[in-house]
């Protein structure tokens, strides 16, 4: 054999032992540090993933954050067929409940059995022309739901079978109504005339809501002088074809810092009878991210 390649025969002294024990026992040290932290990177994957109700944006955003609410998707996800499929075991409730003198005639719906509850509540006023049934017909409370949201309706005063007017603060009957049903930060859907109590609301109790879904309200001027300083998540939506107050309540609506706009094609002043499917997807993704900053704020 060449010299070159012969190696040179140390003896083991007990000095070499140890540095060669050592040596072996740092390898294995940093062999099984390497090991670990793969381990718990891969745990934390896993306790990170959303499950499927509740998959949300994870970047880090805050409610506070305008620029999220202004440029979301509020379309990216189909409302799973599983949720269609649990709507149809969701069972509605009819109460009454006096509020400032009122007799106030609700609906109401829980998630149904198999369907993780989200902890949200979305309350759900309507126009002068509709009242809670508005919401039964057209699946929109079984959906919600469905979703795994605690879902109420309400019939107005002096709409659908909710009788007389009410002379009081309209503000403070939506505050005494949430209060006497314990709901808190609820997510509040208004259409139309329902604004008159929707605005004044959000104005007198600004952080009486987690997000705010306005359909062409009235009474949206209220809301300019102030809208600077309300950050409260708003999706503005309205149908293509309603000319005078979709036009307007979104343009006064849109000087809410954390709002996005939008429109409903083909539809008029009601825009969800019009385009229901949309009007879905589009509160099944909004109250989906409400929940997830919520969640993590």
């Amino acid at each position: 054999m060449a010299p070159s390649l012969m190696l040179t025969k140390m003896p083991m002294t007990p000095f070499r032992v140890m540095a060669l024990v050592a040596g072996v026992a740092a390898i294995c040290l940093v062999f099984s540090a390497l090991t670990t932290t793969g381990r718990q990177q891969k745990l934390g994957a896993v306790f990170e993933q959303p499950s499927l109700p509740n998959k949300r944006d994870i970047s880090g955003r805050t409610m506070a954050d305008a620029s999220f609410w202004r440029t979301f998707d509020f379309q990216s996800e189909k409302i799973p067929g599983e949720v269609t499929a649990a709507a149809l075991k969701v069972k509605v409730t009819n109460s009454t409940i006096n509020i400032m003198g009122s007799d106030t005639f609700y609906r109401e719906a829980q998630p149904p059995e198999g369907i993780t509850s989200s902890g949200e509540v979305v309350v759900l006023l309507h126009g002068a022309a509709f009242q809670s049934k508005t919401w039964l017909d057209l699946n929109t409370i079984n959906l919600l739901a469905a979703m795994g949201h605690h879902v109420i309706a309400i019939d107005l005063p002096g709409y659908g079978k909710t009788q007389g007017a009410l002379s009081g603060d309209r503000a403070d009957f939506l505050q005494s109504l949430l209060s006497s049903l314990k709901v808190s930060h609820p997510v509040l859907v208004s259409p139309s005339m329902s604004g008159g109590f929707s605005i004044p609301f959000i104005l007198k109790y600004p952080q009486g809501v987690s997000g705010y879904v306005p359909v062409a309200p009235v009474s949206t001027s209220q809301i300019v002088p102030k809208a600077q300083g309300l950050m409260v998540p708003t999706l503005i939506i309205y149908g293509e074809k309603d000319h005078t107050l979709g036009h307007t309540s979104r343009d006064d609506l849109l000087n809410i810092p954390s709002s996005q706009a939008v429109v409903l094609p083909e539809a008029k002043h009601p825009a969800y009878l019009d385009q229901p499917d949309m009007f879905h997807t589009l509160l099944y993704n909004f109250i989906r991210q409400v929940h997830a900053h919520r969640a993590s704020a």
